[in-house]
Order: structure tokens, then sequence, then C-alpha cells
């Protein structure tokens, strides 16, 4: 995200703020590791990815779960709030300039919060707050995208906005669709890989532009 004034924030702090948000890649290639340390079939449709961060082996929920890496994938959820909240911190200078960005930087951080609170407590152990955790930073994370997107207040160019809105619609409708059990297809687990995965392509698509336009 970059203000049309520039000079309300350095360069050098831009990049890094992008480079932050780009590093939300690491949600998805520890996802990649602990799929594949399982020596159980591990379905993209049936199984949770809070599935990955089971502390046990065992029946859980009708499927059998075991994951080894599991403390690898909840320390993953955990860095993912870190690296959602750092970005935000770095990038807040440039929600001052308009209306509605302290609403986007407290949805940004209740979305950090929600995450880290998934790899805080696993669905095995702690049941209710896992589920409240990830309920919130499914809902903050994507109507942030969408506020983003119709603000218009950076200078990212009208298919970011359009991409911004898509995203965030499609979290919120796939949120809505999972939390009711539906997977149109796709299953239980293929709905709650939708609607949590598009904040996070977002976080990597904002802090690639931003570091690009700030080496400009």
């Amino acid at each position: 995200m970059i203000s049309n004034d520039r000079s309300n924030i350095g360069k050098g702090r831009m990049t890094a703020a992008g480079a932050v948000w780009f590093s939300a890649v690491q949600f998805f290639i520890t996802q990649i590791a602990a799929q594949r340390a399982w020596t159980t079939e591990y379905s993209l449709s049936a199984n949770f990815i809070s599935d990955l961060g089971n502390t046990t082996c065992g029946p859980y929920q009708g499927l059998y779960v075991c994951s080894p890496w599991h403390v690898l994938m909840n320390i993953s959820f955990s860095l993912q709030g870190v690296i959602i909240l750092s970005g935000a911190i770095l990038a807040r200078p440039l929600m001052r300039s308009w209306r509605t960005g302290p609403v986007v930087f407290s949805l940004f951080v209740l979305t950090a919060f929600g995450m880290i609170g998934v790899g805080a407590f696993p669905e095995n152990v702690y049941n209710d707050a896992h589920v409240i955790a990830a309920g919130i930073q499914f809902v903050t994370g994507n109507t942030a995208l969408i506020i983003i997107g119709l603000s218009g207040k950076y200078n990212l160019g009208r298919v970011w906005y359009a991409l911004s809105i898509v995203l965030g619609v499609t979290g919120l409708i796939s949120t809505a669709l999972f939390a009711s059990g539906y997977g149109l297809g796709l299953g239980v687990g293929g709905m709650e890989r939708v609607a949590a995965y598009t904040f996070p392509i977002w976080l990597m698509g904002a802090g690639g532009v931003l570091a690009i336009k700030a080496l400009k």
C-alpha cells in the first residue's frame, strides 16, 4: 500500500514493510512441508488446515489425524500473525492520510492476533479459543481488503483495488459457507482454504508491489 504522499514515509520503511508482508509466503511453504510429513493420507478437501497443528495422533472429528510437524505448523500460524502486525506497523504512516486508515489498521491488528491465537491454541487442546481466533482473522482480514479496495486511496492502480475487493468478498463468502458446513464440491477443507488464503495472497501481492514501488 503506497500513499499518494510519499513524503509521509521513507523508501527504506516502505521496502521493509513490503518485504515483511511478502514473507507471508512461509504460511504456504510450511503447510506443504507439514502435509508431506504425514504418514497417513492428508486430504485437502476433508482435512482442516488446523489438523496440521493438531498435537496428538488419533481420531479427531471423524478423521484420523497425526501431524508429525505440528510444532512447526503452530509456529507458522503464530509467525504469520507477527508478519501481519509488523508489516501493518511499518506501513501505518501510509494509512494516516485517509479517513478509513485507522479502521484498516485496527482490522490488521485483530487479524494478526487472531493468527497468533490459532497457533497458540491448537484445535485439540483449546478448541473454543482456536475456533474464535480463526473466525476473527477470517472476518477481519477479508473485511480489511474490501475497505482498502473501496477506498482507492493508494496509488496501486484500479486493477489492485478491484483485486482487493474480489479477494475480500470471496474470503467472506467462503467463511460463511465454511462455517455453515458447505463445501460446494471443494469439501469443508477446501472451502476453509479459500477463506484462509485470500488474505495471505493479498499480503504477498501488496508486499511485492510496495517493495517494487519503493525502489523506483
